[in-house]
C-alpha cells in the first residue's frame, strides 16, 4: 500500500519535529500537494536541478532534502530562472519537494547526535539549546472556586510538563488588591474603592514554545477582565533539558586522543580527502564539540562549554585566530563533509517508520551530488 505525502510529513515530523527549526529558517514542504500518493521518494542533501531531474526520470513522487529549496518569500516566480524551472519541473511531474533543515541538526538522533557517535564522541546535549526546549515559569492568580477549571484548561494547554511527569503545577493561597477604574468592569467590587479578595496563586512550567497557547486557552476561562500573570525565565542546567534538542553537541570522546588523530578520524569517518586543522597536532583532546554545516555561528558557545575541540565546517580566518588565542583545536570538515551523510541517515530511518507501517514505499539515495569545492 502507498502513502500520500501527508503520511510521509507526519513521520518526518517524528523524526524532525519542524518545531525545532530555527526562526530563519524555512522546512517542510515546498512545493507539492498533500494528498498525492507516493510508492518512491528520492534523498538529497539540495534540491539541485540535477537531483531534481533525476527523481523526475525514476519515477519518484516525492525529494526530501535536507537544504530547502526555497529560503526566502519569493517575490517573482520566474520559470526562466533556476529555481523557477525547478519549481515547474516539479509540477509537472507531480514531484513533491521536501526539507528538514535545522529541525534534523536540531532533532535527538538527528544530524549532530550520528555526527558525534561517528568520529567516537558520545554526545551529552546541545551547544545551544533548542527553543522549543526551553522552559518558563507562569504564574497568575485566580479564585479559589475558579481554581480548578482554570488548571483544567492550564494542563490542556501543555503546561505543567516536567520529564515524565504531566500536570506538575504549585498553589498556595493569599490576598490580592486592587482599585477598578472608571470604564472597568471587574469581577467584584466597585469603581474608586479598594478590594481586598481570597486568591489562590497557581505556578506551573511552560515550554516557551507553548506559552502564547497556555495564555489564549487560560484566558479563556480565567473570571477576572484582566488576568493578572508574570513568567519567569528559568536557568538552564546540563539535566534539565530533557528533549536533547539543539544546535551542535558537546560531550568526552571514548578515550582521549590527539588533535591530529582525531583529524584523521574525521577524513575516515566521512570519506573526506583533507580537512582544515587548527592548533597542535599533538594536543590531547578529551572533550569535544560539533556542529554540522557552517558552524562559526556557534564559537561563542563552544568556548562556554569547556571542550578542547569544536570539530565543524565553514569556520572562518578570525574564528582560527581567537582559537588559537584561547588554546583550542578546530576541526574544519567543510559544509558538504559534515552533512552530506544526512542522506544515508534520513533513508534508513525514514525506511524503517514506512516498514512499521508496512506501506509500500521505496526510499533510496540520490547519490548524484558532490561537493562544490574540490582539492586540486
Amino acid at each position: 500500500m502507498s502513502a500520500t505525502v501527508s503520511e510521509i510529513i507526519s513521520m518526518m515530523e517524528e523524526l524532525a519535529p519542524s518545531s525545532l527549526a530555527e526562526e530563519w529558517d524555512n522546512v517542510g514542504l515546498q512545493v507539492g500537494h498533500r494528498d498525492h500518493r507516493v510508492t518512491r521518494i528520492h534523498i538529497a542533501l539540495d534540491p539541485t536541478p540535477e537531483v531534481v531531474a533525476k527523481a523526475c526520470t525514476e519515477g519518484a513522487e516525492m525529494l526530501i532534502t535536507h537544504h530547502p529549496l526555497i529560503f526566502s518569500p519569493l517575490k517573482t516566480l520566474d520559470l526562466a530562472s533556476p529555481l523557477g524551472d525547478i519549481i515547474a519541473r516539479s509540477v509537472s511531474s507531480s514531484l513533491a519537494i521536501y526539507s528538514a533543515h535545522t529541525n534534523l541538526d536540531s532533532a535527538p538522533g538527528g544530524l549532530n547526535d550520528t555526527f558525534s557517535r561517528m568520529i567516537g564522541m558520545n554526545p551529552e546535549g546541545p551547544l545551544v539549546p533548542s527553543a522549543d526546549s526551553e522552559t518558563v515559569k507562569l504564574v497568575f492568580f485566580v479564585p479559589e472556586e475558579y481554581r480548578h477549571k482554570v488548571m483544567k484548561a492550564l494542563f490542556s494547554g501543555g503546561a505543567g510538563s516536567i520529564g515524565k511527569y504531566s500536570c506538575c503545577s504549585f498553589s498556595s493561597a493569599g490576598r490580592g488588591t486592587y482599585m477598578p477604574s472608571a470604564g472597568a468592569e471587574p469581577f467584584e467590587g466597585s469603581t474608586g474603592k479598594m478590594s481586598c479578595v481570597e486568591e489562590v496563586r497557581v505556578e506551573a512550567v511552560v515550554k516557551r514554545s507553548k506559552l502564547d497557547h497556555v495564555l489564549e486557552v487560560v484566558r479563556e476561562v480565567h473570571p477576572y477582565e484582566t488576568m493578572e500573570y508574570n513568567i519567569y525565565p528559568l536557568l538552564r542546567t546540563a539535566d534539565a533539558d530533557e528533549s536533547g534538542a539543539g544546535l551542535g553537541r558537546v560531550g568526552a570522546f571514548d578515550s582521549p586522543v590527539t588533535l591530529g588523530e582525531l583529524a584523521e578520524r574525521v577524513k575516515k569517518a566521512f570519506g573526506l580527502p583533507a580537512v582544515r586543522v587548527v592548533g597542535d597536532p599533538d594536543m590531547a583532546v578529551r572533550r569535544g564539540a560539533v556542529c554540522t554545516g557552517s558552524g562559526g555561528s556557534l564559537m561563542k558557545a563552544f568556548y562556554r562549554s569547556g571542550a578542547d575541540v569544536y570539530v565543524s565546517g565553514e569556520l572562518k580566518y578570525h574564528d582560527a585566530q581567537t582559537a588559537l588565542e584561547k588554546g583550542k583545536g578546530l576541526v574544519d570538515a567543510g559544509h558538504f563533509g559534515t552533512e552530506y551523510f544526512a542522506c544515508g541517515l534520513l533513508a534508513r530511518a525514514l525506511n524503517e517508520k514506512i516498514r512499521q507501517r508496512g506501506l509500500n514505499v521505496e526510499v533510496v539515495e540520490s547519490r548524484c551530488e558532490q561537493d562544490p569545492f574540490a582539492f586540486v
